[in-house]
């Protein structure tokens, strides 16, 4: 993807700007990342649908080819890299993860403080964790903006240089929250595709108080509004990120490990997600104090899966919003959805904590998500 354009933008208190590159990067520190994030595709690959498999080829690819999201992909081209990437796997998945060196210094993988202290006169973010199914997951991209924000160090990143197949717009690992402008810019892309003709919908509303419409042509000014749209955004789900940490509690990482299935654990994901949207600290709250129609919209646009499901209260709200624009609907469901999602988090953790044997809280759960 082509760099983004570089200009200073003032959202919720983000400001997204470029941190100048002091020093070049060694080959060799690249390429042991790309070793990794190999290594973990390699051995994580089958836990994806064909279908979503097929997704995040395409997207991978264009990361690293450095297109536009919607940039055509000759099918010849990708099936030989797919090809070559799969050849790989065999001998991949019996591998462990490299350490890192940086001024011949080793670093742990997923040491990405320390990483990161040593990275930052280059002008680089090192992300590193564990996504859906517990998957490693790992990137480096180029810096946009290294900030403090309530105990936090927020990274927010720019172009990406190397990443594996998982890809989310943003993360929290410890007191460290990652904010990656690349994989939301080609998320919105996406729903911008969904787009209809038709008004009303909180994905169609939203687009167009950023300033779209839907089959408008794909151009210079095109891309610079969905380039705005990114850094706008970007604010929003920094504030998710921080609500996250903050309601966070230890023992979630391995109650997530214990979930039995995916679809336990899609659903404890929703939970935590949900909370952290719902939450005084979260996204709802800023969106509704700050009047922003067009990040009320989006977000509930963005929910999907056991999210969407879980919390229909926000569609409603907003469909009487729509109508009346009284926040104070949306504020009532935001409360109400908190309270609730809050009892059932509190209902995982305690079958956790009472569960002597791990398929018993495996059993516990999957009556919970029935």
């Amino acid at each position: 993807m082509k760099r983004l354009e570089k200009v200073k933008f003032v959202h919720y208190g983000l400001v997204v700007r470029t941190v100048i590159k002091k020093a070049p990067m060694k080959d060799s520190f690249i390429n042991d990342i790309k070793f990794n994030c190999d290594v973990s595709d390699s051995k994580y690959w089958g836990y994806f649908s064909i279908c979503g498999l097929l997704m995040r080829y395409r997207d991978l690819y264009r990361s690293e080819k450095g297109l536009q999201p919607w940039s055509d992909i000759r099918r010849n081209e990708i099936a030989e890299w797919i090809s070559g990437k799969e050849s790989r796997w065999p001998e991949l998945e019996k591998r462990d993860f490299r350490d890192l060196s940086i001024d011949g210094k080793s670093y742990h993988p997923f040491d990405i403080f320390e990483i990161n202290r040593a990275l930052k006169e280059r002008g680089l973010v090192y992300g590193a964790g564990y996504a859906m199914y517990m998957k490693p997951a790992f990137f480096l991209a180029e810096l946009g903006e290294l900030r403090e924000v309530s105990d936090h160090t927020v990274y927010v990143s720019d172009r990406e240089i190397v990443r594996d197949l998982f890809t989310s717009p943003a993360m929290v690992q410890g007191r460290c929250i990652f904010v990656r402008l690349e994989p939301l810019t080609v998320l919105l892309w996406e729903k911008f595709t969904e787009l209809t003709a038709k008004q009303g919908t909180a994905l169609d509303d939203a687009f167009v108080r950023y300033g779209f419409l839907a089959g408008e042509n794909i151009d210079g000014q095109f891309e610079k509004k969905l380039q705005h749209m990114a850094s706008s955004y970007a604010g929003v789900i920094l504030r998710h990120e921080l609500a996250e940490s903050l309601e966070g509690v230890p023992e979630w990482p391995e109650i997530l490990s214990r979930a039995g299935d995916r679809k336990a654990e899609h659903y404890l994901r929703a939970i935590k997600d949900l909370v952290a949207d719902t939450s005084d600290h979260g996204p709802f709250k800023m969106i509704i104090d700050g009047r922003d129609h067009g990040a009320l919209g989006l977000s509930i646009a963005l929910m999907e899966g056991f999210r969407k499901v879980l919390y229909p209260e926000i569609r409603e709200a907003y469909g009487e919003f729509s109508r009346s624009r009284d926040w104070s609907v949306v504020e009532k469901a935001r409360i109400s959805g908190y309270k609730r999602f809050l009892a059932q988090r509190d209902a995982v953790i305690n079958a956790y904590r009472n569960s002597a044997r791990r398929n018993d809280f495996s059993r516990k759960l999957k009556a919970m998500i029935e």
